[in-house]
């Protein structure tokens, strides 16, 4: 937008010369939400690696010099893919179980001191969509950003159902196992409405946006051919998570390096084809 290309009446409002109209940039916008819930844990957890500052500066200093650690291994340790309904075809959350518990809604998020750990869910197929707009033409202002999530009655349906899982998960004898206290608000004692209403409050992105630019048939409705090139814009192609028509079901960074792969021979693809004409 910056560079004049996005919806038109948006770019001349902020006094930026209209290169291209088109009115799909910015819009679109998907992102996957995740819930989670805290426990108290019977047994140590990286709480006791990661809490202290000395410890923190023992745990670094093995990474740093060893390579080994808590820090050489992602903070997703457990994860996967269920069915939120024996019913589904396919799976349709994401599921992530970490053995370590920390406070994201402070002004400096902290491990807590006590062992935790989390069980976490999040819909992978989201419907609602959001967008990206400019709120200055100056380009170290933040632009602004509306999630619109659970837009959609299936969007909140997804919600209920990802607390249920967990609901089930913290139920399991193993979970039990090592849980000294369930964290309120307490998952497995919410009715529906009160399951909404918490992932409305509590769940957070998983830092996938994804979309604001997708691929589509024409510049009403896309920002991109099926060959990620910008619609009217000669030798412009946008080649990340904003090219998809929609998110995908999990993590972007593989999806996207994929794209990365098959762009680059489309790119070679196209320079041999205009050597030949």
């Amino acid at each position: 937008m910056l560079s004049g290309l996005g919806p038109a009446a948006h770019l001349r409002d902020h006094g930026i010369a209209v290169v291209k109209d088109l009115p799909q940039v910015g819009q679109g916008m998907q992102d996957h939400l995740a819930v989670s819930h805290y426990f108290r844990a019977t047994e140590a957890t990286l709480n006791a690696r990661l809490a202290r500052v000395l410890a923190q500066m023992i745990t670094g200093a093995q990474y740093l010099l060893m390579g080994t650690g808590p820090l050489s291994a992602p903070v997703n340790q457990c994860s996967g893919y269920v069915r939120s309904r024996r019913s589904n075809r396919v799976p349709d959350l994401q599921i992530y179980a970490n053995p370590i518990s920390y406070q994201t809604r402070t002004a400096s998020p902290a491990v807590e001191q006590e062992a935790g750990f989390l069980l976490c869910a999040q819909p992978c197929r989201p419907e609602s969509r959001g967008s990206i707009t400019l709120a200055s033409s100056d380009p170290t202002t933040p632009p602004v950003i509306q999630a619109n999530s659970l837009a959609t009655e299936n969007d909140r349906a997804m919600a209920i159902e990802a607390e249920h899982v967990l609901a089930q998960l913290a139920a399991t004898p193993s979970v039990q196992a090592i849980t000294a206290k369930r964290l309120e608000p307490d998952v497995t004692a919410m009715s529906d409405d009160d399951m909404l209403a918490n992932f409305r409050d509590n769940a957070n992105t998983v830092f996938h946006p994804s979309c604001t630019c997708r691929m589509g048939r024409n510049a009403q409705e896309s920002v991109l051919d099926s060959r990620l090139r910008v619609h009217g814009v000669d030798g412009l192609r946008v080649v990340d998570a904003s090219a998809f028509p929609n998110v995908t079901s999990g993590n972007t960074n593989a999806p996207v390096m994929m794209l990365a792969e098959r762009a680059s021979r489309m790119i070679l693809e196209d320079a041999a084809q205009a050597r030949r004409v």
